[in-house]
């Protein structure tokens, strides 16, 4: 199964947005928990794409994008947040997309990831790479994630 990378151009935009407002999206957001409007996204994703700190990066396998992957670069580490394509969950897709980015962006010591406890396929997918929880937020029902390389 060969997927690509790349950096997000601003022909993804739509699909971005797309996914964004997915339900199951929102619903495992911790970030938001209604849709966004194109505006708001927009502003978003340019800040990502024109971002020197940090990457929006588009995975796609075939002719098909299937996902996205964020990585918000911090002093010591990054911090990753990913989604699949709707159509495309429950494949085995978020595993290979995560797979692959870390290892193209092992320069830090340690990745961290922040994941809804009730984000089933998410935490399985961080712990099958590796990740240890390092934190648990009640408030917001939350694992911090940590994977150190």
């Amino acid at each position: 199964m060969s997927i690509t990378i790349r950096k997000a151009k601003i022909s993804d935009l739509l699909k971005t947005f797309e996914w964004a407002n997915e339900k199951e999206t929102i619903k495992n957001s911790i970030e938001r928990s209604k849709k966004v409007s194109l505006n708001e996204h927009t502003k978003w994703f340019k800040n990502y794409i024109f971002s020197k700190r940090n990457y929006l990066l588009i995975a796609s396998y075939k002719t098909q994008l299937i996902g996205l992957v964020r990585i918000d670069m911090k002093k010591k580490y990054f911090f990753l947040s990913f989604l699949v394509d709707k159509d495309k969950r429950n494949k085995g897709f978020g595993y290979r997309i995560l797979n692959k980015v870390i290892k193209k962006y092992k320069k830090k010591k340690f990745f961290q990831a922040r994941v809804k406890k009730n984000n089933l396929s998410s935490n399985l997918i961080f712990k099958k790479l590796g990740f240890e929880i390092k934190y648990t937020n009640r408030i917001k029902n939350t694992y911090l994630y940590r994977l150190v390389l």
